[in-house]
């Protein structure tokens, strides 16, 4: 993404708090049958019997700008 290149981080660390807010991902249509039983998480079993730390993303925060490359 963006946020490897340099110029990309300057710009967007220039900004000012109040500019950036959370993302908000809207579901593309209404569920209209019931919920189904969710599958044994596998892979976090794997995860913690390796010994390795399970990472989760909280939120995302986004601002927008003008870019001309």
């Amino acid at each position: 993404g963006y946020d490897a290149r340099a110029n990309m981080v300057a710009k967007a660390t220039g900004l000012p708090e109040d500019l950036y807010h959370d993302l908000v991902a809207k579901a593309e249509q209404a569920i209209k049958t019931s919920l189904r039983q969710r599958p044994v998480n596998v892979k976090d079993a794997v995860v913690k019997e390796r010994g390795f730390k399970t990472l989760r993303q909280r939120s995302v925060e986004v601002s927008e700008f003008s870019y001309r490359p």
